[in-house]
């Protein structure tokens, strides 16, 4: 076979590989288009889980909502005045201490006193029942002071409401200072034995009253504006 032939055979065998070429850019379009869908379908995926994320998010917050525990007469949620003081109570972690008590006599004494933590969201302090003619306590709940804003009224009001929150809650509201606690107290008849606790520092009013010994009526204008609770004291 001369040079020629072979010249010749090898240009038609040049010419058919070429289109082969060309298809085979082709095909890379394809596969180019299809990895563009691919990606399309992964973002479509990704809003998707987004939008389910959200949503659990949501159920979550609407379920922790509904696990606000409720204020009401002589008692704070699943603590009540007279009740047995609970070893456990689900979703909190209960700490033991020791406090100072002064009797009537003027004595002073140590009490037991029981911390209820939950979490981050606050705590309730839990004293036992005193018999002042023992001098002792016993297994039952005297006072509760909450210092959690998870804990609510019906009508919304917690203890870390302000004054004039309470005050449009319940119209029928009271405000007093008592000189053997020292507190100033906001209370309404709707709520037996429950009182929120107002610190003296929000005072603005007649100096003679913190010195009083008696129970005095105050109004919300008496105290600072935006003047919050402190703290929710139960008793018996």
């Amino acid at each position: 076979m001369n040079i020629r032939k072979l010249s010749f055979l090898f240009t038609i065998a040049v010419l058919e590989i070429c289109p082969a070429c060309g298809n085979g850019r082709g095909n890379s379009k394809e596969t180019a288009s299809d990895v563009t869908v691919v990606k399309d379908e992964r973002v479509t995926i990704f809003a998707e889980n987004d939008v389910e994320d959200k949503a659990i998010a949501i159920e979550q917050n609407e379920s922790y909502a509904a696990k606000a525990y409720t204020i009401a007469d002589s008692c704070a949620g699943p603590f009540r005045i007279g009740s047995g003081i609970p070893e456990k109570v689900e979703g909190f972690v209960r700490m033991d201490s020791h406090e100072k008590k002064t009797l009537p006599n003027g004595d002073i004494c140590e009490i037991p006193i029981y911390i209820y933590e939950i979490g981050n969201e606050g705590r309730v302090k839990i004293l036992p029942q005193y018999n002042t003619t023992s001098a002792c306590v016993n297994d039952s709940i005297g006072v509760i002071l909450v210092y959690s804003d998870l804990f609510l009224t019906d009508n919304g009001i917690g203890a870390m409401s302000s004054i004039e929150e309470f005050a449009a809650a319940y119209p029928d509201f009271r405000i007093s200072y008592t000189g053997k606690t020292k507190l100033f107290v906001v209370e309404t008849p709707r709520l037996k034995n429950v009182q929120f606790i107002i610190d003296n520092e929000y005072y603005q009013g007649d100096d003679s009253v913190p010195t009083s010994n008696e129970s005095v009526g105050l109004q919300v204008s008496d105290f600072r504006k935006e003047t919050y609770f402190t703290a929710i004291r139960i008793t018996n």
